[in-house]
């Protein structure tokens, strides 16, 4: 078959396939709760409330002005793959390659291809495929039912003991994390346990228990976000910040139907969404800070994903528009600003898949076009 052939009929296949070997053995709920594991120090903490004393203000709206001008500079427009090829762009460690899933011809591997900011031949940067550590130091993968962490650099591995579930790498890359469930109906009052471990699998914890969630994030500082209920006759979902060790917790935000939950990368704010409560005051994408608890509520819905610690970078949800809009929100502030103007950077992203450079300065996506993946890149500060 030949490439373009087979990208365009075989591309979800292929992605699907190589997933589906890279999850077998982790998917969201276990079919049972793992045992005791040796070195527990399971501990729940109680649950501390933000402070309450200075009250969330109302929030602030800022829907899209019409005419909006267009920015200027404008980003440039890049493309930097060919033939319909590529699906999953994410960043090499340092910023400096796009990387995305791949078998550019049939004697190819699939694997993780890369290509500079500036375009040129693709390169292969590893057929290994799973969930890597941010550095990608680590990779974690399944093997006859368990999930195992393998050391990139020398390829020592060890097993971890989550009973097969999927994990997640702290920042660092220290610990682990992964969330253990009661099987079956219904997902929103069963009993979850979230745990850690080093990542070599030692030092074991249950972290904490929750009801109707899980593990939703990391904090710069390796605590965890996580989602759920504390006890059974709450209502809503709370999204709270748990230590490792044990010990108090904070609830940050607090819904009905909470979605798509996010950390800036400093952990300074949260973004997330709230939907079909019945309260149009209620429904929509917030912002909270961590530590303040002050939260505020953007005029605007759509893709969303952080720029920096204080920057949201969101695509407005528009379908009348040939183009997609880019836009900027200041977390701080509320304020919102076009990025970039359908006319002058004309672009559209296929199914919600596009990435953000480690600077904050490039997005790279799949165009809905073409099917190739194609660069933003932004003028300084």
């Amino acid at each position: 078959m030949r490439r373009g052939e087979f990208k365009r009929t075989g591309k979800a296949i292929l992605l699907a396939a190589v997933l589906g070997v890279v999850l077998a053995a982790c998917q969201p709920r276990a079919p049972e709760t793992p045992g005791p594991l040796p070195l527990a120090t399971a501990s729940e903490g109680a649950v501390v409330a933000l402070p309450t004393t200075q009250p969330s203000p109302r929030p602030t709206l800022h829907p899209p002005p019409t005419g909006t001008p267009a920015p200027t500079p404008a980003p440039t427009l890049l493309q930097l793959t060919q033939g319909g090829c590529c699906v999953e762009p994410t960043w090499s460690p340092d910023g400096s390659r796009v990387l995305y899933i791949d078998q550019p011809f049939p004697d190819a591997p699939v694997g993780y291809w890369s290509v500079g900011l500036d375009g040129g031949p693709p390169e292969l940067y590893t057929d290994r495929l799973g969930i890597y550590s941010r550095d990608m130091s680590y990779l974690a993968y399944p093997r006859n039912g368990q999930a195992i962490v393998e050391r990139v650099s020398d390829g020592q591995t060890w097993t971890i003991p989550s009973g097969g579930q999927a994990i997640s790498f702290s920042p660092d890359g220290a610990w682990v994390a992964w969330t253990a469930g009661q099987p079956g109906l219904p997902f929103d009052t069963a009993r979850d346990e979230v745990w850690a471990s080093k990542t070599d699998g030692s030092q074991a914890r249950l972290v904490t228990g929750v009801f109707g969630g899980g593990i939703a994030g990391w904090f710069p500082d390796g605590s965890l976000l996580v989602s759920g209920r504390m006890d059974e006759s709450e209502t809503g979902t709370g999204l709270r910040k748990v230590s490792l060790t044990g010990g108090e917790s904070v609830e940050i935000a607090r819904a009905e139907r909470i979605r798509g939950a996010v950390l800036s990368p400093g952990g300074s704010w949260l973004a997330y969404l709230v939907t079909f409560t019945g309260d149009p005051a209620e429904d929509g994408l917030w912002l909270v800070n961590t530590s303040t608890g002050e939260r505020r509520k953007v005029g605007m819905f759509g893709a969303y994903r952080w720029r920096d610690d204080q920057r949201l970078w969101l695509i407005p949800l528009e379908l009348s528009q040939g183009y997609h809009q880019l836009w900027e929100v200041d977390a701080a502030s509320g304020e919102a600003q076009p990025l970039t103007a359908g006319e002058v950077t004309p672009f559209k992203i296929a199914n919600g898949d596009w990435s953000i450079s480690p600077d904050g300065m490039h997005l790279a996506f799949v165009s809905a076009g073409d099917g190739n993946i194609w660069l933003l890149e932004f003028p300084g500060d």
